[in-house]
């Protein structure tokens, strides 16, 4: 387990205490108002209500920082992290108003050309039935040293 430690403490092969939680309309709207996100359908129902509120893409990004802060709750460590690049794939709609489980594992942890570079996969389930919802695939620069010092 890796409770109390820095995200730049992670290794290969570490797996992250999952997270439950019920996502809200409130979380919806909070995150893309923070983010500019202004189509109607993440702010809430239509007018004529035939069409739920939906949950955007990059929420993905919540679930990450939520068993980042939980599993390593002493932040980045000495270096910030960089967010790289990410790789969703949405199987279906993230419901609103339901439980859901976020999971996580560190895949790899390598150096290259002087970057040190931490791999992590993410899964979002359906609490009550384990039906995936999203997989999510990250890749974040953990710090850059050139002959010994870090930037």
């Amino acid at each position: 387990m890796t409770v109390g430690r820095y995200v730049s403490d992670l290794e290969t092969g570490d797996v992250l205490e999952p997270v439950a939680y019920t996502m809200t309309p409130f979380v919806v709207r909070e995150y893309c108002h923070g983010t500019g996100e202004y189509d109607e359908s993440f702010h809430g129902p239509n007018a004529n209500d035939t069409e739920p509120q939906r949950v955007p893409p990059t929420l993905v990004h919540i679930d990450k920082i939520r068993l980042l802060n939980r599993n390593c709750p002493d932040g980045p460590g000495p270096d910030a992290r960089i967010h790289y690049q990410y790789h969703a794939i949405h199987h279906r709609p993230v419901p609103i108003g339901e439980r859901l489980i976020a999971a996580g594992t560190v895949v790899n942890r390598y150096e290259k050309r002087g970057r040190e570079y931490l791999d992590l996969e993410f899964e979002l389930r359906l609490e009550a039935t384990g039906e995936l919802l999203t997989t999510y695939r990250d890749t974040a620069l953990l710090g850059y040293s050139r002959n010994g010092a870090s930037t």
